[in-house]
């Protein structure tokens, strides 16, 4: 018993150890509010040693000062990548570099929920909650990130 817990131990640990990315560049884009369909993008710069690893990308199951669990995945429409995706869950894509050191990602998020947990964008407003738009980069949630809004015309 002790044995397996160690191995599982060891690969918990292993898996913390990744390399940091060399950057991590998200871009919200509002280009037709009146559809409440945010778009994001998120650039990756890998290191030499990951550009042959499977990335994922996660949409949270939480929002900060919530305590509940939330199915945000539920409003994510169109990811695609540069590179090959498989949808693992409900809320995790992989995408594969293949020897690429910049992978690009993108897709959208329906928000019509003023709730505060959720985000809306219509033709008045945008509000989001980042929990809810913005996946994650598994294994890499303490490396920095860039953040770049595009608010709409007008």
């Amino acid at each position: 018993m002790a044995i397996v817990f160690i191995v599982i131990l060891s690969g918990v640990a292993a898996a913390q150890d990744a390399p940091p990315l060399k950057s991590i560049s998200y871009q919200l884009s509002m280009s037709r509010p009146t559809s409440h369909l945010f778009e994001i993008q998120i650039i990756v710069e890998l290191p030499e040693e990951l550009k042959d690893k499977p990335l994922q990308f996660q949409m949270p199951k939480w929002s900060p000062g919530r305590y509940a669990v939330f199915d945000f995945a539920k409003n994510v429409q169109q990811f695609r990548a540069d590179a090959p995706v498989t949808r693992v869950d409900i809320d995790t894509w992989s995408v594969v570099p293949q020897g690429k050191t910049s992978l690009t990602a993108s897709y959208k998020v329906f928000g019509n929920d003023l709730s505060g947990t959720f985000s809306q964008l219509d033709n008045r407003h945008a509000n989001y909650n980042g929990g809810s738009i913005f996946m994650y980069v598994v294994g890499h949630k303490p490396d920095p990130v860039k953040l770049r809004i595009q608010a709409p015309a007008g």
